[in-house]
């Protein structure tokens, strides 16, 4: 069970996206976060993939990066790989 404070339930682009997110939308995601002065975390995780520390955003940032359009380098539009 993870502990939330104040509400605002901190979790990886990792476990929000389901799959990991890159270096470049990672990027992003920390830029528009330190742009909208959100107060992130960082854990370090190590698995057979990955070993270093992970960003943790409030779940309500990414919903509305990711459904609300606050990524603005890319005019609106979302760019999805896959």
């Amino acid at each position: 069970m993870g502990l939330k404070i104040n509400n605002m339930e901190k979790i990886s682009l990792y476990d929000y996206l389901g799959h990991a997110a890159g270096a470049d939308l990672g990027q992003q995601v920390a830029y528009a976060a330190a742009k909208a002065g959100v107060i992130t975390e960082t854990k370090h995780v190590k698995n057979p993939v990955y070993d270093g520390p992970v960003m943790l955003y409030p779940r309500s940032f990414l919903d509305l990066y990711f459904k609300g359009g606050l990524n603005e380098s890319t005019s609106g539009k979302q760019l999805l790989k896959g």
